[in-house]
């Protein structure tokens, strides 16, 4: 018996030793917690009502302007597809007017720059994590974003919620984004 007791010691110390959890003191959660704790405003956003195209697997139109994703997972690819998350969430409603290449080439080295820091006709999603331990409840998911805007080197962290009130612990993935709505955005610091 104290054979077997000390074998399942050591193994629960092996464990814990070798085998890594998350937990809300990990580094990927101490900003969004303070975000969602502090700043928290819960706000209805409308679902994109324009047109949506596909280009390929990592890039979405929103009539004029377009998001390049990740490779993220199928369910949470929905939210972009789908229009619950959409580039007017991050740059508002300005239409950013596009220059031709002849246009470019007569501007100087600073109007390029400015003219790329202030496009809002693009921007990419660099990482994409949905952060679990800050999931209040089954009806909410919270997740963690790293936007790149055109002309900037640096991607901006922001946090973002969607909600499907019709949500329980059954509900697939999919499901729960089919229903969901976008309650909460958030851009935070810069990565550097």
């Amino acid at each position: 018996m104290k054979k077997t007791l000390n074998v399942i010691i050591l193994l629960f110390a092996f464990g814990n030793i070798f085998c890594q959890t998350e937990n809300l003191n990990q580094n990927r959660y101490r900003f969004a917690k303070k975000v969602f704790e502090k700043e928290y405003l819960k706000t209805a956003y409308k679902k994109f009502r324009g047109k949506i195209t596909i280009v390929d697997d990592f890039t979405i139109k929103y009539d004029e302007k377009t998001l390049n994703i990740p490779n993220s997972k199928e369910e949470y690819r929905l939210i972009f597809t789908s229009g619950i998350f959409y580039p007017n969430i991050v740059t508002g409603n300005e239409v950013a007017e596009i220059k031709t290449k002849n246009e470019l080439d007569k501007m100087t080295k600073d109007e390029k720059i400015f003219y790329n820091i202030t496009r809002t006709d693009s921007i990419s999603i660099g990482s994409f994590d949905e952060l679990t331990f800050l999931n209040p409840n089954i009806n909410t998911k919270r997740f963690q974003i790293w936007i790149f805007r055109k002309g900037e080197m640096n991607p901006t962290e922001c946090y973002f919620e969607i909600q499907n009130v019709n949500a329980t612990k059954e509900t697939k993935p999919e499901e729960f984004v089919k229903k969901a709505k976008l309650t909460f955005f958030k851009s935070g610091t810069i990565i550097m």
